[in-house]
C-alpha cells in the first residue's frame, strides 16, 4: 500500500511565523510547542494523507499578522510617487501578494483543524452521560415498538428518524458523539476491553456496499413491511444495537461498525459533509487508523478526499450513494400519493427513481461545468429538501397527535421549509469549504512543483494557482499526456504482469511501493539488502552499482543480475523479479569463478574457524570467508533463534506481528547451501585459549583456528533494577520488539514513555504511536538526536513528531521509576513525574564483552580492543562490529560493522588490510519524514556552510571545512534526502552542484548535478 506522506511541521515558532500548506487531503496546522497533538499519522493504512507544512519566510511583510494592511497601503501608494513598475515597489507588489497568499493558507490551516487541536465541548463526563441517555432511549424505544406497536411506530418513524437528517447537516459531529449505535461500539475500548483486531482487507473493501445496500434495503421495505410491523422494527433496532457492540469488541476503532457497516453511514458522509457546526470527535484518543478519509478525524476535509480519492473504485461508490439519494426519497415518498405504496410497482417506482437519479448525477458530472464536489453538494441538498418537503409535515402530524392536538397547516409549509434552510446552509458551507481546499491545494502544489524544478518567469502567479486547482479536481491535461511530460520510465514486474510508471528521480524502490506490490524495505542507503531485486532485462537502464551496494550483495551472496531497488534510479523499461533469487547468477571473474579456482585459506594452517553473533558483521565473516575458501569449516553461533535479519527494522516488529518474516536478509536455506554451520539459541559461555576451543551452554566445545567475536552491544539500562518490572523494556533485538507488542496486547496499554532521544529513542516512539499508544518521549539534552542533528534540524524532528501525536519533553531527566511489579510513575528531576503503562529505555548501547574479559582478552571502556587488521590480544581471537573498540571508528552503525568484517577476513587468509573508510551516515527509520546526518553538523569558526533556504520544505545544511565536505544533515518529508544522499556519496556530483546549494535550492542541486 502507497504510504501517505505526514506532517512536517514549522522548526520552531521562534525561526518562523509564517507557513505555506503543500498539497494533500488534510490540511492541519501544528499544535503549539508543548501540546500533543494526539491524531493519526497518515502513513498509517486507511488514514488519508495529510498537507506537508514548510516554513516560510520569515520577513515582516509575510509573518507579521498585520504585514498584510502595510503592503496594501504600498500598493496604493508608491513611496516617493515612484512609478509602480520602479523594482522596488515591484517588490512591494510581490510582498504584498506572498503576505495574501500565506494568510490564505494559514486561514485554511486553520480551517480544516482535525480533532486533535479543536477545543473540546464539555467535560468527558458530559458526553458519556449524554451516550447512556441515548442508549436508554434506543433501548425505550425498541422496547415500545414491541409491547406497544402503534405508539412505538408512532415515536420511531413519525419523530427520531427524521429529526436525525437535520441534525446531521447542523452538527454530524453531535450525532456521532451520542448516537447510542456508536456508543455501544466504542463502549468496549473505553473500557479497556474488546480484541482490536483489524477489520479484513477483503471485508473492509466491501463495507460500504454492504452499507448501502441495508440502507436501501430498508427504505424499499418499510411501506410493505417496516411502516406497519412494530415488533420487527424493535427487533431490528436491538440486532444493529447488538452488532454494534460486537463489532467494537471484535474490531479496532470504529472499523466495527460506524465507520464501515452502519447504514446511516452513507447519510452522514452526504448530509454531514460541510457541518456548519463543529463538534469535536470525542471517541478516538489515540486514533487508531481503523478507517480512510475519516469523518471524525477532519470532519471537514474528509468529504474532499471521498469524492476525490485516488481509488477510483473507492470514490465511485461514494458518488453513487450521492448521486441516487434524492431520487430514491423522491420514489419512496411519491409512492403513497400515487397509490402505489406497498406493490411491486411502488418498489419499481422507489428503484426506478433511485437509478434515474444516479444517472443524472453522471450526466451531471460529464456536462455540467463543475467538478464532481459541486455536482455532489447539490445533490446532497436536493436530497435534504425533498427529504423534509414530505417528512416536515409528518413530524407537525406526530406531535400533533402526541400533544392530542390538531396540525397546523402553517406549522406544515413551516416544517417543509426547513429543508430548504438546512440546504441552503449546506450549500453555502460546502461552498466555502471548497474555497478554500482549491486555494489550499493550488497553493500547496505550485510549492511543491517549485521545489521539483524551476519554473518559467510569470507561472507560479494565478494562473498557476488556477491550472494547479483544474488538475487538482479533475480538469487539465489527460494522464497520457501528464506522463509523456514526466518522461516516467516503464517498470514491469515479472510475478504479476503488471506495468508501472518510475519517476525519473525517483528510486525503483518508491516506484514499487507506488503501484501497490509488496516489497521489504529497511534502511534504504543500500546497506541492509532488504529490498533486493532480480533484473531480468534492462539492467542497463538502471543508474551505475555503488561501492556500498555491491558489497552488500556480496555479502548476500547475491552477484549477478540482482540490484537493491533503493539504490536504482530508472532511465528507460526494466523488467523485475521481486524474488532476488530468482535471478540466474552470472559468472564474475572477480567473484564467483575465482573461488571456484583458488582457495585463499591454503597455507595460512586456519581450517575451523568460529563466529560468536549472527549480526552484520558475524554474517559478513562469515559469508567473506567462504566466498574465498570452499573448505574452511565455518561455525556460526548465536543466541537468538531467528537467521540474519535486519535489525535497523525492527521498530516495524512493535506494530506488525508478521514483520518478522519481511526483515529475514538471507533465505532459509542460506547457511546449508553455504556449507555453514548455523547453531541458533547456543549460548558462547567459555574460551579455553590455551587449547583454542569455545565452551557452549550444555557443556558442547567447539575447535577453532581462528575465533570471531562479533557479540554486538547491548541496550543500556536506567538501573538495575529496571528490567525486572513487567512493564519495562529495552528495544534492541526482534525479541525485545516481540515482547513490547505482546505486552500492549495482553495489558490493554494506552500510554507509554519513552526514555532517551537518541535515533533509538525516536524511532521507539514512532513505532509506539503506530501501535496505538499515546507516547510520552524524553529526551535528557536539550534537542532531539542532540549527537547527530543541529538545532534547526532537531526542532523539525520534533514538530513532526508532535504533529502525529507523540509528545517530546526535552532537558529532563529521570531520576526513578516507581511502582511494583509494574512501574507506574516516571519522576523527573525538576519535579512533575510521568505517569504510563508502558515504559522503553532507550539509552544507546554498551558492549558485550564478558565473553572476551573472561577469557583475558584486553578490553577497553568501548569493548574489545583491537588493532588496525581487527586483531584483539590473542592473535587468533579477532572481533568485529558493536563489541570491537577500534581507536578512530564510530559503533552502532551497519556499514562499520560491514568493513570490519571485511578486514577480519583478509587477517585470517593472512592478508593486511586494514578497515576501508567510509562516511558514515545515520539514518533515522520513520516512514514518515527522511532524517539523515554524518560527519560535523555544527560549524566552526572557519568552516563554510551550504544550507536551505528561507521556506525551504526541509532543513538542511553541509559544512565544509578547509575545502572539503565534514558534514551534513537532511530533516524533511519523505524524499528529501535523496539528492543528498546523492550528493553525499559523490564528490563530483557535489562540486557541479555547489552553485545551486549556495542557493539554497537541494532539489534543483540534485537535478544539476545529475
Amino acid at each position: 500500500m502507497q504510504r501517505p506522506t505526514v506532517p512536517i511541521q514549522p522548526a520552531r515558532p521562534a525561526e518562523t511565523e509564517a507557513s505555506t500548506a503543500l498539497p494533500a487531503t488534510i490540511i492541519r496546522s501544528g499544535p503549539p510547542p508543548g501540546t500533543v497533538a494526539r491524531g493519526p499519522a497518515s502513513n498509517r493504512p486507511g488514514i488519508p494523507a495529510t498537507v506537508v507544512k514548510g516554513s516560510a519566510s520569515p520577513a515582516p511583510a509575510r509573518a507579521r499578522p498585520g504585514a498584510g494592511g502595510a503592503a496594501t497601503a504600498a500598493l496604493r501608494k508608491p513611496e516617493g510617487g515612484r512609478d509602480p513598475g520602479h523594482p522596488h515597489d515591484l517588490d512591494r507588489l510581490r510582498e504584498a501578494r506572498e503576505a495574501r497568499e500565506a494568510r490564505a493558507a494559514e486561514a485554511a490551516a486553520r480551517y480544516f483543524r482535525n480533532y486533535t487541536q479543536m477545543p473540546a465541548q464539555g467535560p468527558a463526563w458530559l458526553w458519556a452521560a449524554l451516550r447512556a441517555v441515548a442508549v436508554v432511549v434506543a433501548l425505550a424505544i425498541a422496547a415500545v415498538l414491541i409491547a406497544e406497536p402503534e405508539l412505538g411506530l408512532l415515536l420511531f418513524w413519525g419523530l427520531a428518524i427524521p429529526v436525525v437528517p437535520a441534525l446531521l447537516v447542523v452538527a454530524p459531529g453531535l450525532w456521532r458523539q451520542v448516537c447510542p449505535m456508536a456508543a455501544l461500539n466504542q463502549l468496549p475500548r473505553a473500557l479497556g476491553r474488546g480484541r482490536g483486531l483489524d477489520l479484513p482487507e477483503g471485508v473492509k473493501r466491501w463495507a460500504f456496499s454492504i452499507a448501502l445496500a441495508v440502507f436501501i434495503g430498508a427504505v424499499a421495505l418499510r411501506q410493505p413491511w417496516l411502516n406497519r410491523d412494530g415488533p420487527s422494527v424493535g427487533v431490528l433496532v436491538l440486532a444493529m444495537l447488538a452488532a454494534a457492540l460486537a463489532g467494537g469488541w471484535f474490531f479496532k476503532g470504529r472499523s466495527g461498525w460506524c465507520g464501515t457497516f452502519c447504514p446511516l453511514g452513507p447519510i452522514q458522509r452526504t448530509y454531514g459533509q460541510a457541518p456548519i457546526v463543529l463538534v469535536r470527535n470525542g471517541y478516538c484518543d489515540p486514533c487508531v487508523g481503523c478507517q480512510k478519509n475519516c469523518y471524525d478525524f477532519n470532519p471537514r476535509a474528509a468529504v474532499f478526499s471521498d469524492v476525490y480519492d485516488d481509488d477510483a473504485r473507492y470514490a465511485a461508490q461514494r458518488r453513487l450513494f450521492m448521486g441516487l439519494l434524492p431520487g430514491l426519497l423522491l420514489g419512496y415518498f411519491l409512492a403513497a400519493p400515487l397509490g402505489l405504496q406497498g406493490t411491486a410497482a411502488g418498489a419499481g417506482l422507489l428503484l426506478g427513481a433511485a437509478v434515474a437519479s444516479a444517472g443524472l448525477y453522471a450526466v451531471a458530472v460529464a456536462f455540467v461545468p463543475a467538478n464532481p464536489y459541486r455536482v455532489s453538494l447539490a445533490f446532497g441538498a436536493a436530497a435534504i429538501t425533498i427529504f423534509y418537503f414530505f417528512a416536515g409535515p409528518v413530524v407537525v402530524a406526530t406531535t400533533a397527535r402526541l400533544l392530542d392536538a390538531a396540525p397546523s397547516e402553517w406549522l406544515s409549509w413551516l416544517a417543509r421549509g426547513i429543508g430548504l434552510a438546512l440546504a441552503g446552509g449546506l450549500l453555502a458551507n460546502g461552498l466555502r469549504a471548497e474555497r478554500r481546499w482549491v486555494r489550499a491545494a493550488a497553493t500547496a502544489r505550485m510549492a511543491r512543483a517549485a521545489q521539483a524544478q524551476p519554473q518559467p518567469a510569470g507561472e507560479a502567479g494565478g494562473e498557476g494557482a488556477r491550472a494547479a486547482a483544474k488538475s487538482r479536481f479533475g480538469g487539465g491535461r489527460s494522464l497520457k499526456d501528464r506522463l509523456a511530460a514526466s518522461h516516467a520510465a516503464e517498470v514491469t514486474d515479472r510475478e504479476t504482469g503488471i506495468t508501472f510508471q518510475a519517476a525519473n528521480d525517483g528510486t525503483l524502490l518508491e516506484a514499487i511501493e507506488k503501484a501497490g506490490l509488496k516489497i521489504n524495505y529497511g534502511c534504504r542507503s543500500g546497506v541492509c539488502g532488504a529490498d533486493a531485486v532480480a533484473v531480468c532485462s534492462g539492467g542497463d537502464h538502471l543508474s551505475p552499482m555503488a561501492a556500498d551496494e555491491r558489497a552488500t550483495l556480496r555479502r548476500m551472496g547475491l552477484d549477478g543480475n540482482v540490484r537493491l531497488a533503493c539504490m536504482c534510479v530508472v532511465s528507460g523499461p526494466v523488467t523485475i523479479d521481486r524474488d532476488a533469487r530468482s535471478a540466474a547468477p552470472r559468472a564474475d571473474p572477480a567473484t564467483i569463478a575465482a573461488a571456484a579456482r583458488l582457495d585463499r585459506a591454503r597455507g595460512t594452517g586456519v581450517e575451523r574457524v568460529v563466529i560468536v553473533g549472527n549480526g552484520v558483521a558475524g554474517m559478513s565473516v562469515a559469508e567473506g570467508l567462504r566466498r574465498g575458501s570452499p573448505r574452511v569449516h565455518i561455525t556460526l553461533v548465536t543466541n537468538e533463534p531467528h537467521r540474519f535479519y535486519n535489525r535497523m527494522g525492527i521498530g516495524r516488529l512493535v506494530h506488525d506481528p508478521e514483520g518478522m518474516e519481511a526483515l529475514h536478509l538471507v533465505a532459509a536455506d542460506w547457511a546449508q547451501s553455504n556449507g555453514i554451520q548455523v547453531l541458533h539459541g547456543r549460548v558462547a559461555a567459555h574460551i579455553d585459549r590455551e587449547q583454542r576451543r569455545l565452551g557452549l551452554n550444555g557443556g558442547d566445545w567447539l575447535a577453532y583456528d581462528r575465533l570471531v567475536l562479533t557479540t554486538g552491544a547491548s541496550a543500556t539500562e536506567p538501573d538495575a533494577q529496571f528490567l525486572d518490572h513487567r512493564n519495562a523494556f529495552v528495544l534492541r533485538t526482534a525479541e525485545d520488539a516481540e515482547s513490547i507488542r505482546e505486552h500492549v496486547q495482553a495489558t490493554r496499554a494506552r500510554r507509554a514513555v519513552v526514555v532517551g532521544g537518541g535515533v533509538l529513542g525516536v524511532e521507539a516512539a514512532d513505532a509506539l504511536h503506530k501501535l496505538g499508544l499515546r507516547v510520552n518521549l524524553l529526551q535528557r539534552a536539550e534537542r532531539l538526536m542532540n549527537a547527530q542533528l543541529d538545532e534547526r534540524g532537531a526542532g523539525v524532528l520534533a514538530s513532526y513528531l508532535e504533529s502525529i501525536g507523540v509528545q517530546v519533553v526535552t532537558g529532563v531527566q529521570v531520576t526513578r521509576f516507581d511502582g511494583a511489579p509494574d512501574i507506574a510513575t516516571a519522576w523527573l528531576a525538576h519535579g512533575p513525574r510521568v505517569r504510563a503503562d508502558l515504559f522503553v529505555a532507550c539509552l544507546g548501547i554498551r558492549p558485550n564483552v564478558r565473553l572476551a574479559q573472561a577469557a583475558g582478552l584486553e578490553v577497553g571502556p568501548h569493548g574489545i580492543r583491537v588493532d588496525a587488521q581487527m586483531r584483539t590480544s590473542d592473535p587468533h581471537i579477532l572481533a568485529a562490529g558493536d563489541c570491537a573498540e577500534q581507536d578512530g571508528t564510530a559503533r552502532g552503525l551497519w556499514p562499520i560493522g560491514a568493513a570490519q568484517a571485511a578486514a577480519v577476513v583478509e587477517s585470517i587468509f593472512g592478508e593486511t588490510s586494514a578497515v576501508a573508510a567510509s562516511r558514515q551516515i545515520v539514518q533515522l527509520k520513520c516512514d514518515g519524514i527522511d532524517v539523515r546526518a554524518f560527519g560535523v553538523v555544527e560549524p566552526q569558526a572557519g568552516d563554510e556552510t551550504l544550507q536551505a533556504a528561507t521556506g525551504a520544505d526541509a532543513w538542511w545544511r553541509f559544512v565544509l571545512r578547509e575545502g572539503q565536505l565534514a558534514g551534513g544533515l537532511v530533516v524533511g518529508p519523505p524524499g528529501s534526502a535523496k539528492p543528498f544522499m546523492r550528493l553525499v556519496q559523490d564528490p563530483a556530483l557535489f562540486a557541479r552542484a555547489r552553485p545551486a546549494l549556495a542557493r539554497g535550492d537541494l532539489a534543483a542541486a540534485g537535478q544539476e548535478a545529475g
